[in-house]
């Protein structure tokens, strides 16, 4: 934990006279409100009635404890509304003013910090979900992850930043956490080094980042996170906010001009030293090894140990099912979960009789690859949000299910409410966001759609703009590609690379 926890729990005060003058008195505009409350990690939702708050969970990671607690005030305040986002965070949603502040208070005794989780802030560091215990991995980036989010916490009333700044570790090249295109990120390579990308981004304008150094040993971690503050700070936009993320330091300065300012901070900071970090190696549990295999249950790298995946469709998380969770684990040396950016709880660090108990502990969840699509919270809740993403979401796989249609014959969606791209919509095999169309000079509700985005390192790209689909005929359209791709007797993949290479030209009838 921060340092710093017990100067925020000091702050509180000023949040809790925010909310009571947004949420009781009425007397604080919304944009003030927010302008206070997202440096807490909190939003009104959509009517200004509710709020949510953003729990930070660095690298995703949720011990015993911290899931104990969520489980604990969700029962507290009757919350029933739990949803993961992409950046590894747990929003509780649909809170009185009280109540969020309650939270707030109480999760700092369980190691969660809310300070950052929104506002011109550094936000959640993440991390690749099963770092320390995939198979394959270069080596375990959580440590680095961690000393980078307590320095970060240590430093965020030290510094004012004209927005959010991301910063991202991938342990391999499935780029889990995007960290090729966020405003800094730290890339595993096979050699025990980093590679660092910074000034990316998704959104408006979307951007690969640019790589400003390679084979950088990870103890000067610190170095380069400051040295992206600092040039944030120097370059970034302070007053259009539509201008101020770190990509468009690169578009006033150029690539040349950014990486000149970004040496000309990283220099006198490495000269001057101080940074330095050798974080403690992750430890694993010893356990009896026992060979069992199943649906959801897969190897980790430690001999005998497995994980158990466990999708909550939309990235809600039932209550009963992280009670569930919490009852399998309770007794296991080592488990803990992991939220990956798909929405994706790992529990991990189980034997194999413990494999399987957790296993029948999470069923429910998403059964198919398609049913794993990602979305954001959606318009119902957010301020910001056009459509309802989630509930698109929702719409769409009851109607592949009422439909039949075979587990392979659909990839995964991503499906953002608006622009912001909080579903990661930009990087999907079939990306939607939310948006309006003139259609025969009436306003369409409209998702556009981009095909064929990829976010593999090596392999990033933004998915191709083909049109739009109105929202009511997404849930038709999801069906009829299945239809199709089941028609032709392959899987997706397999149907994608030879009769499905213009895939724009098969959807082209739900386009307007």
């Amino acid at each position: 934990m921060s340092k710093d926890v017990e100067f925020f729990r000091a702050r509180l005060p000023e949040f809790r006279e925010a909310e009571e003058r947004f949420f009781v008195r009425k007397d604080l505009s919304a944009k003030d409100y927010k302008g206070i409350s997202g440096r807490f990690g909190s939003y009104a939702q959509k009517g200004g009635e509710l709020g949510m708050i953003r729990l930070r969970m660095c690298g995703g990671r949720m011990s015993k404890d911290k899931l104990s607690f969520i489980i604990d005030e969700c029962r507290r305040f009757g919350i029933s509304r739990i949803h993961t986002t992409t950046c590894e965070t747990v929003q509780l949603h649909n809170l009185t003013g009280d109540q969020i502040y309650q939270i707030m208070d109480r999760a700092l005794d369980h190691g969660i910090n809310t300070q950052g989780g929104g506002g011109d802030n550094p936000r959640n560091v993440s991390a690749t979900s099963l770092s320390g215990v995939e198979p394959g991995e270069r080596f375990d980036v959580y440590p680095y992850a961690k000393a980078t989010e307590t320095y970060l916490l240590d430093i965020m009333t030290e510094i004012r930043m004209p927005r959010k700044l991301k910063v991202t570790f991938s342990s391999s090249d499935r780029n889990e956490t995007h960290a090729t295109f966020r405003d800094l990120g730290f890339i595993a390579n096979d050699d025990g080094t980093f590679d660092v990308w910074a000034a990316g981004g998704l959104g408006g304008n979307p951007m690969i980042g640019i790589r400003v150094a390679e084979g950088i040993d990870p103890s000067r971690t610190l170095y380069y996170v400051r040295a992206m503050v600092d040039t944030f700070m120097a370059h970034g936009n302070y007053e259009n906010r539509a201008r101020a993320r770190t990509r468009y330091m690169r578009v006033d300065l150029g690539d040349a001009g950014f990486l000149r300012a970004y040496g000309e901070a990283l220099v006198p900071l490495l000269e001057k030293g101080g940074l330095d970090i050798h974080p403690e190696p992750e430890t694993y549990p010893v356990k009896e090894p026992k060979d069992v295999s199943g649906d959801r249950i897969f190897r980790q790298k430690q001999p005998g140990l497995y994980y158990v995946a466990y999708h909550p469709v939309g990235g809600d998380v039932p209550l009963e099912a992280l009670e569930s969770i919490r009852d399998a684990i309770a007794d296991i040396e080592g488990a803990e979960v992991r939220v990956a950016p798909d929405s994706t709880l790992y529990i991990v660090n189980l034997d194999g009789d413990e494999a399987l108990r957790v296993r029948d502990a999470t069923e429910g969840g998403a059964g198919t690859l398609f049913e794993t699509s990602v979305s954001c919270i959606g318009s119902k809740i957010c301020q910001q949000g056009l459509r309802d993403s989630n509930g698109t979401l929702y719409a769409m796989i009851d109607a592949v299910r009422e439909a039949g249609i075979p587990d392979n014959a659909l990839p995964r969606f991503r499906i953002s409410g608006c622009v912001s791209s909080c579903g990661n919509h930009q990087v999907g095999m079939l990306g939607l966001q939310g948006a309006s169309k003139s259609v025969d000079g009436k306003p369409v509700a409209v998702y556009n759609l981009t095909v064929n985005g990829c976010g593999l390192e090596g392999r990033e790209r933004f998915g191709d703009a083909v049109g739009a689909v109105p929202v009511e005929r997404c849930p038709e359209m999801a069906v009829f590609l299945g239809r199709t791709v089941a028609a032709s007797g392959k899987d997706f993949d397999a149907w994608l690379s030879t009769d499905g290479k213009d895939l724009a030209g098969v959807l082209k009838d739900y386009l307007v």
